[in-house]
């Protein structure tokens, strides 16, 4: 767990790189941008937005500049489907947040976050992973199925 650091619009340089701030809007990413000093790079891990958009969390696969407004988490062990299925259930902590009532490192260490357990009472992470396929496939299906009836309307 670690925040970004702040860097104002008027020090921003023009580049290729993901600038994810505390927008609810496209995965967080409010710039691309080409600083390299004073910033924090991450990876293949959680955005989760500390104020503005209080809450708003989103999986970024890719490399990004964090602002300071956000917390990236991430877990060596975690891969894309865990962190699918953990944007959802942190999601559901953000009416405990609003403008007034940010998200600090302190709170977010005592966030209370529902999942699912195995026989051994630890949290399943292979049924999130599982879950979370399986939700992406359902989705892959009714994409398909719908352009399958647009391009037979449009044939």
């Amino acid at each position: 767990m670690q925040r970004g650091k702040r860097l104002i619009r008027e020090r921003q340089t023009d580049g290729d790189t993901p600038y994810v701030s505390s927008s609810a809007l496209n995965n967080g990413v409010d710039n691309f941008i080409g600083n390299t000093d004073g910033v924090r790079r991450f990876k293949n891990c959680l955005s989760l937005a500390n104020s503005g958009s209080v809450g708003s969390c989103f999986y970024e696969p890719f490399e990004f500049i964090a602002s300071d407004h956000v917390t990236h988490l991430k877990h060596e062990a975690f891969n894309q489907f865990i962190y699918l299925f953990l944007v959802v259930a942190i999601e559901k902590q953000g009416n405990n947040f609003n403008f007034n009532r940010e998200i600090t490192d302190s709170r977010i260490k005592q966030m209370k976050i529902m999942l699912p357990i195995s026989d051994k009472e630890t949290p399943d992470f292979s049924y999130m992973e599982l879950c979370a396929k399986r939700m992406m496939l359902k989705k892959y299906r009714d994409y398909l199925a719908f352009l399958e009836t647009h391009v037979a309307h449009t044939s």
